[in-house]
């Protein structure tokens, strides 16, 4: 299911209910050379999709039909396999900016529609799929001396 270029899996998760933007978005991954996996809009096993397909990022929308967007980011960011998927929130839904710096806190990108130029997505899909994953907390084992 995951496209590979040079062993790296090129795979993108788009979470949008608009077909016309999902199809839009996919179009423009694909073109870009990565694969476009779209969420089933009335799925709610977010988790379950992001661990069969391992995408390098999630283009994520907040205004969903079964789940919002928050639910959605909450639970993958909840699972220690997905926690470190890097999301792009592309919405329409105006954020406030105590809203948007939680969210950059969590290492989540947020555009808005309609105020974003399709070069700003373009760029920030190809940085979040460049970047390799921080983990927030890291385990490190104690060396006995």
């Amino acid at each position: 299911m995951s496209k590979q270029s040079n062993g790296e899996n090129r795979t993108i998760l788009i979470v949008e209910d608009s077909s016309d933007f999902s199809n839009l978005m996919k179009f423009v991954i694909e073109d870009m050379g990565f694969e476009g996996v779209q969420f089933p809009v009335d799925e709610e096993d977010i988790v379950g999709w992001a661990k069969q397909c391992k995408p390098v990022t999630i283009l994520m929308d907040l205004a969903l039909r079964r789940k919002t967007g928050m639910q959605f980011i909450e639970e993958l960011k909840a699972d220690p396999d997905t926690r470190d998927i890097s999301i792009i929130i592309i919405t329409g839904r105006e954020l406030s900016q105590k809203e948007v710096q939680a969210l950059q806190i969590r290492d989540v990108k947020y555009l808005r529609k309609g105020r974003v130029e399709m070069q700003e997505i373009k760029n920030a899909i190809n940085e979040a799929a460049l970047r390799k994953p921080t983990p927030a907390v890291r385990k490190t084992k104690k060396v006995d001396e």
